[in-house]
């Protein structure tokens, strides 16, 4: 997960003002480099579709609950912090389903606290495969303790640039589909339509949510009777920014556990191992192991995930999930 907030610098009357405003950009962007993601973005992704896609709501034919924990460049003071809890589920008797996204994004000084309802619309187009619609509304509460800076200035006082916190609520919407079967899937989706700015009182910067664009895919393959092989693309664009894509491979053994090896671009190289404690309940963990430019001032990402689908039949017996 990367995030960056596009600002574009106007003319300075003064020193001072060009001053204060390249300190805001360092604490903003404080281990951050380069065009990158605003929105969270988690390693086992292909466990947890709903954080990137609406349209995956419902994909489970059973009420799933994730708990996800990230606690990304470890050892680098103010590094990027995300929490996710989410819920969805198929509604009876209909080929709608509905869920809800929390997530609190923490970077130094900014939190970011989100919350979506997702829905999707799943239309059968096989025996084994449908392909949904889905869309999400919520919002962002942003805040920004520049307070907790105690920036002080050369004669000895805290700067008032810092002295009063900010914080905002930013509404928004997304969209998405997504096809899956058993052995495969491929989504496509929006998270965040509207560009909202993210501060209109600071006349020298412009800083603005932009759109995301995620293209996923993957396929199942059997090697055996009991070894499958998942290969999985994460593609990501973001509008006036970069291109960005993940490669991953993971293999799974006797049903059981996921073993996986993930590249993402420019940044990192990634450890995953997931268990299907039952056909219920799994856990994953990964460690990505830095590739980017300041791979020497931090020790690594390390993530947790957590899923349980709820029974609410005791004779419904699920069959394993491969995404």
């Amino acid at each position: 997960m990367k995030k960056t907030l596009h600002i574009n610098v106007k003319k300075m009357d003064s020193v001072k003002k060009m001053w204060r405003l390249h300190l805001v950009l360092v604490i903003i962007l404080i281990s951050l480099e380069g065009n990158a993601q605003q929105n969270p973005l988690f390693t086992q992704y292909m466990f947890n579709g709903l954080v990137i896609n609406p349209a995956y709501t419902g994909s489970h034919e059973s009420m799933t609950a994730t708990l996800a924990a990230r606690s990304q460049w470890t050892g680098l003071k103010g590094a990027p912090q995300t929490q996710v809890a989410s819920l969805h589920s198929p509604l009876k008797f209909s080929r709608s389903a509905a869920g809800a996204v929390f997530v609190h994004d923490k970077v130094s000084v900014i939190n970011q606290y989100m919350f979506y309802g997702t829905y999707a619309y799943r239309i059968p187009v096989s025996k084994n495969a449908k392909i949904a619609i889905g869309g999400q509304a919520g919002a962002t509460y942003y805040q920004a303790n520049l307070s907790e800076l105690n920036i002080i200035t050369q004669n000895g006082q805290v700067d008032p640039t810092f002295a009063q916190n900010e914080s905002r609520v930013l509404p928004n919407l997304g969209i998405g589909a997504y096809f899956y079967s058993k052995r495969s899937y491929i989504g496509i989706s929006l998270p965040t339509l509207i560009n909202n700015r993210w501060n209109d009182q600071d006349t020298y910067t412009q800083a603005r949510q932009k759109r995301h664009y995620f293209l996923s895919a993957g396929h199942v393959f059997a090697l055996g009777p009991q070894v499958k092989l998942k290969p999985n693309v994460l593609l990501k664009w973001q509008e006036g920014g970069a291109f960005q894509y993940d490669l991953n491979a993971n293999m799974l053994f006797h049903e059981v556990l996921w073993v996986g090896v993930s590249y993402r671009m420019k940044d990192s190289v990634d450890g995953l191992l997931e268990m299907n404690i039952n056909n219920q309940l799994s856990l994953g963990y990964s460690y990505g192991y830095p590739i980017s430019s300041i791979s020497s001032i931090q020790t690594g990402t390390h993530e947790v995930v957590l899923n349980y689908r709820i029974s609410r039949n005791k004779h419904i017996v699920y069959s394993p999930r491969y995404f």
